[in-house]
Formats: C-alpha cells, structure tokens, sequence
C-alpha cells in the first residue's frame, strides 16, 4: 500500500507523465466510445460501405498530409510567440488556398478520379474532400498551437467533442438510410469538430491575433522554416502514402470488399495503441521541444526510457488480439466480420513496433533532420509498392499478402527506432 502511494505521489510530482495521463484519459475515453460504438456502425453499415469509406479517407490520408506544408509541426518549436503566432498565420493561409485549389481539381477532373480508383460509388462524393482538408489543415494547426502552450486539458476536451459527435453522426444517418454518405460526413465531423474549442482560447488569449497581421512577417516565418514544406511536406506525404498505399493496392489486386474488411481490422488493431501512442506523442513532443538541441543528455534519457514503458503497455493488448482475433471481431462487429479478425492478428505483428516508433519519430522535427525522414519514408513506400506487386505477381491470398506485409513493416518500425536512438546518440558528443 505505501509503494502505491509513494508511486502516486510520484507520478504528480513528474510533470511529463502527469501530462501523459492528462491527455490518455481524455483519449482513452474519446477512444472507448469510438470502439463501444463501432459495433453499432458495422451492423449498419456493409463491407462495401466501408471500401468506399476507405478509399474516401485513403485520398485525404495521403493528401491531407500536405494540408499545412508541415508549417504547422513548427509552431511548438518557434522561439517566441511572435513568431509562433506568424506561422499558425501562415499555416490558416496554406490551408485555406489549398483547400480551394482542391476543390477547383475536383470540379474539373472529378470523373479522372472515379475511374482511377474504380469506383463509380465514390464519385458522387468528391465534393467532400475540401472540406475535410480545409478541417484537417485549420485543426492540425491549432492543435500544435495548444502543444505549445502544453495546454493539453483542451487538447484532451477537444478529442473527446470529435468522437461523441462523428459517432453519433455516422450511427444517426446509418439508420436514416443515408449511406455511405453517413460514414463521409461523420469523418467530416471528426476532423472539424475539436477546432472550435481551440479557436476560442485563441481568441481569448490573442484577442488582437487577427488585427495584427504583418505579411512581410509571415514571409519571414516562412523562409525561416522552408525546409520543412521543401523537405519534411514531401517526408510526410510519403509517410501517409505509405500508411494509405495498402488500402489502394488491395483494392487494385482483391476489390473493395477485401478492402472494406482490411480497413476495419487495420483501424480497430491500431485503434488501442493510437490512443494511448497519440497522447504520449503530443506530451513527448512538447517536452523535447521545450528542451531543445542544446540538452540532448535530457532527451536521449527521456526517449530510452519511454520505449521500454511503451513496450510494456503494449505488449499485452497485442497479444490478446493475436491469440483472440477472429472470434473477438465476429463476436463484436458481427458475423460477416470474422476474416477482419484474421487480418487484424497478422496486423497485430508490426502495430506494436508502430505503436513504438510514432512519439519518438518527433525527435526529427526537434533537430531538423527532413533528410533522414524523408529517406525514410521513401524507403517504407517502396518497401510497401515490391510486397503489394510481389505478392499479387504471385497471386497470392489476400491473407497470406497481409501477413507478408505485416512481417516488412514490422522490421521497417524496429529499424526507425534504431534510426532515432542513433541519432540522438551522436549529439551526445
């Protein structure tokens, strides 16, 4: 009993982990009505429902990533509020032109876009892709906005508002029969919901934010971090490629009904970890940018120890889902979804490694290194494209190409972390 207390006096007085926890419960809770709920959406709404769902949010994952040109990932990082306040400017500006630019390429090659994907039931709702990227944008900027400030309370409420409300939008259009445009704008909800909230304590605490606007000041922010839209905007268009490719590839080579099953089992498998990951990754980021370049004994410590925490929380989770699967997924999402069950236990072999990788990935905004992301990433696309081609040249199972695919990202992830411990290391010296 006085070992707990003497942990949970502890834990208080550590402003980093009692962050962490500040900002996982929120999450955990936004992520558990999202998970109670997903049973209710998946008997509602078909597999096929789901595939033009997935290929919807594969084009806005992969384009989204360019949503701010990664002017956003800087504002943590800018050295007085000036110049924080002009690239969340600059990043409203980005987002806005670019939203408009998307929705001018939709007007006039909306019908290349249907037919590149094949799918004419996706064409109905392309419409909807500026609107999410102009919410994406506005609420990636404003999130990194409230990191700054370390003011995770809001960044917590803000999640829970984007999960009760898309949940309750998907679930309420389902019944009226509205489908899959349910599911469109229940993302919709998602992305734009928490920005309000940010918005307002913005305002709030910037009340002349908006009057004092100076473009050659905006000009200059933007010169001052050009490598991240010249470099880290391509790395993390890449990332997302990466991440979204396998959605487009099982489409190409196994059809939308494979697709709309991999996308369940892939979202519910990192669903868990993404929680507690996400949360982890916004505290971390804080923390090591407060620190700078100039402590890397602080961050080198920080970052070894977080792995082996991480590693402990998520192994068991992990191995639950490999061993239980099937039955956990037919059981829960229903009958029709017992092979998301099996995709989702070979998944389970690099989520872990993912789950790992995605906070100390931060350590390369921190000391600038686009170069080694982008190396990266172009590695981990590549890597993805040859088990897609190689595997459906050999005309493999679509479980059997999972697997594979699951087994490469698996070493990709191992390798990162490798990558990052060594280059914090070598600022040691």
């Amino acid at each position: 009993m006085n070992k707990l207390f003497f942990f949970w006096e502890k834990l208080k007085a550590n402003t980093f982990y009692k962050n962490i926890a500040l900002v996982a419960s929120g999450n955990i809770t936004a992520r558990l009505i999202t998970i109670l709920l997903t049973p209710v959406i998946t008997r509602i709404y078909s597999p096929a429902d789901y595939g033009i769902y997935n290929v919807f949010m594969s084009i806005i994952g992969i384009t989204g990533a360019l949503a701010t040109l990664r002017y956003s990932v800087t504002i943590p990082v800018a050295r007085d509020e000036k110049l924080a306040d002009n690239l969340l400017k600059l990043c409203f500006i980005i987002t806005i032109t670019l939203s408009l630019l998307w929705l001018l390429f939709i007007l006039l090659f909306g019908n290349f876009i249907s037919i590149h994907f094949e799918s004419e039931g996706l064409k109905s709702f392309l419409w909807l892709i500026p609107i999410v990227f102009f919410g994406k944008g506005i609420y990636e900027a404003l999130n990194n906005w409230a990191v700054r400030y370390r003011d995770f309370k809001l960044i917590t409420r803000t999640k829970l508002t984007q999960s009760v409300s898309s949940s309750i939008v998907k679930i309420g259009l389902g019944l009226l029969n509205i489908k899959p445009l349910g599911l469109l704008i229940g993302h919709i909800v998602n992305e734009t919901a928490g920005v309000a909230n940010i918005f307002s304590k913005l305002i709030k605490t910037r009340p002349q934010f908006f009057k004092e606007v100076s473009l050659p000041e905006i000009k200059s922010a933007a010169i001052r971090y050009k490598r991240f839209p010249l470099v880290q905007s391509w790395s993390q268009l890449l990332l997302s490629a990466g991440a979204q490719l396998p959605i487009l590839l099982l489409g190409f080579y196994y059809g939308a009904g494979v697709v709309g099953v991999f996308g369940l089992a892939n979202t519910m498998i990192r669903l868990p970890m993404d929680l507690v990951g996400q949360s982890v990754s916004q505290v971390y980021f804080g923390e090591i940018s407060k620190f700078g370049k100039e402590n890397p004994r602080k961050i080198y410590n920080l970052t070894l120890t977080l792995i082996k925490r991480l590693l402990k929380v998520g192994i068991i989770p992990i191995a639950l889902i490999a061993i239980l699967g099937p039955w956990i997924f037919s059981l829960v999402f229903g009958a029709e979804w017992y092979d998301a069950g099996f995709y989702a236990r070979l998944l389970s072999i690099y989520a872990l490694f993912a789950f790992l990788s995605a906070p100390v990935a931060n350590i390369f905004n921190v000391y600038e290194r686009m170069d080694i992301q982008l190396s990266l990433n172009i590695f981990r696309v590549v890597l993805v494209i040859l088990v897609f081609v190689i595997c459906g040249y050999l005309k493999l199972t679509p479980i059997y190409t999972i697997g594979v695919y699951s087994i490469s990202l698996s070493f990709y992830y191992i390798f990162l972390v490798i990558r990052v411990l060594k280059l914090v290391k070598s600022n040691l010296k």
